[in-house]
This record gives C-alpha cells, structure tokens and sequence, in this order.
C-alpha cells in the first residue's frame, strides 16, 4: 500500500519524508514526478500508448536511474497500463518488485497533490500525508530560488499568481479528502519542526504503524538513502526552527497583505490567520488596479 507525501513546494515535504523513512520504517524513493508529467503523454483512461510510455520514460530518466531493459515486456504491450508502469518505476528505484508489488513504501513528489484523485482511484488504498507550510513563509522560500545559485532558479511571480497556485493545490486536496474521507492527512511543517515526536505519533496512528507515545524528541540520524543531496540541508540535521528560517524578507507588506485577504477561509482553518494585519496606504489607482487582477483571476468570471 503505497504512501503519498505531498503540499505545496518549500512546505516541508522533504523533511516529512526523512521522518516518516528513518523514523518509522517505511522504504522510500527519490521524487518520481511521475503523474505530474504524464497528462503530455495523452493518456487514455488507465491506459498509456507504447510511444507514451517510451515518451514518459525518456522523460523521467533526466531525474532517475532508468534501465529501459527492466521496462521491455510492458512497452511491447499496446496499450501500457499506467498502474503496472507506475509500480515498475517504484520497483526500479526500490530494487524490489516483490516490494513495489506487496508492501509498503513512501514516495513524495510535493506536486501530486493535484493529481490525487486519479492516483486514489488507481490505489484504492493509497493514504496521503499533505504538508501544510504558513502560506507567507513557503513563498518567501519560493522567492529565494529567483536568487543565483540557490534552488532550480525559479522566475519570479505575482504574490498573486503563487496564492492561486497554493488555494488550488489545498483546494484538490480538501475536494478528494471529503470524497474519500480518512486518506488524507495534513500535517503543519510548523508543529513538525517544534515537537517531530508528537507529529511521529499522529502519522504513525494515521498509518496504522506501531506508535511511541513518549514525547522525547527523534534521534537525528543521516537520512537512510541521501535523496536530493541537490537541496543543500537535505543532509544537515533537523532544524527545530526550520518552519521559520528565511523570513517574511522576501515579502513586502503587500504582499502579506494579499496573502492574508486571498487565503483567508484557509489560512484560518490551518490556524495562520492574522487579523491585526492592516492593507498598506494605496491611492485609488492602485486600488483599482487590485480589483481588476482579482475580477480577472476570479474563476467564476
């Protein structure tokens, strides 16, 4: 039975994944991106073409150690099943078929949180764990890779065009965990960072995994398998103050601002809300320009 990690990027999923692994037990896998990036390869139903297949592979191989050899017997079938593709990938990285196919494992790639639905309805027993990062604090770590030499240099965005992308992926999320209630759970980065013990606990519960109720604090080892030895504190200990570290300085006033008026329902349902927030002083034609990026981002126009 497969687990998900996912969230908004710069929320924590990585840290949430080297917990859950070394912590827990669970075997793991670096990101796949694997449902993020197989819409281009036109699916059909469950059902891939060989040429996507071979497409998706070539792909996915710029990210992973991919063998085409351990892919032959399903690219010579037509169509491709995307399940049986999915668990050979999962089962290449493991270097366990056996395991991909029978047990449990934990893949994180922040962005299949879009595509939980689809990824639910091919894992009838898939769970998710979503990580949930204060919105002002995940884009400021986003605004940090627009700098050289940090993150995959990102280009920098609206304040406004991030909120979007934040409410849509919670939004995903909240829709699949009412339609498919208790396989989702969220897990703030914040309470992660402060007590991981506690949060352990609650993830263990939700896996249905052996618990420590003892509220001491995790042992910090080295990650089990170094993934993304690209981010650099993938391999440095945990930091307790993690959820905080960079600020709101890549944020000007506006900006947490607009982060606090356009997620305000969910903001309030994570316990972020700041309602001692004031709008900063703007003449009337800025405030007009406000209303018309709102009325054009409005899905309802």
């Amino acid at each position: 039975m497969p687990v998900f990690i996912v969230g908004f990027a710069r929320s924590g999923t990585t840290l949430c994944q080297r917990l859950v692994s070394s912590q827990l037990g669970l075997p793991t896998l670096p990101e796949t991106h694997f449902f993020e990036r197989l819409d281009k390869y036109h699916p059909k139903d469950r059902y891939l073409s060989p040429q996507g297949a071979r497409g998706l592979l070539h792909e996915l191989s710029e990210l992973l150690p991919i063998d085409l050899a351990n892919y032959r017997d399903l690219l010579a079938m037509d169509p491709v099943r995307i399940r049986d593709l999915f668990l050979r990938l999962v089962a290449e990285q493991l270097g366990s078929r056996t395991l991909a196919l029978r047990g449990r494992w934990l893949e994180k790639t922040p962005l299949h949180a879009f595509f939980a639905p689809r990824i639910g309805r091919m894992f009838s027993r898939a769970q998710f764990i979503c990580m949930v990062r204060h919105p002002e604090l995940a884009f400021a770590s986003r605004r940090e890779l627009n700098e050289p030499g940090k993150g995959w240099g990102e280009p920098w965005r609206p304040i406004e065009v991030l909120c979007k992308e934040w409410g849509d992926l919670m939004a995903v999320m909240r829709a699949f965990d009412k339609a498919q209630p208790g396989r989702v759970l969220y897990v703030r980065l914040e309470d992660l960072s402060a007590r991981p013990r506690r949060e352990l606990n609650r993830i263990a519960r939700f896996l249905d995994l052996p618990a420590d109720d003892a509220q001491g604090e995790v042992d910090e080892g080295a990650l089990l398998q170094p993934f993304e030895t690209w981010k650099a504190d993938a391999l440095k200990p945990a930091d307790r103050d993690i959820a905080l570290r960079t600020g709101r300085t890549q944020l000007d006033a506006y900006d947490r601002w607009r982060v606090q008026t356009l997620l305000a329902p969910e903001l309030k349902a994570f316990r972020y809300h700041d309602p001692q927030l004031q709008p900063p002083t703007m003449d009337p034609l800025h405030r007009k320009l406000i209303e018309s990026i709102d009325w054009y981002m409005n899905p309802r126009y």
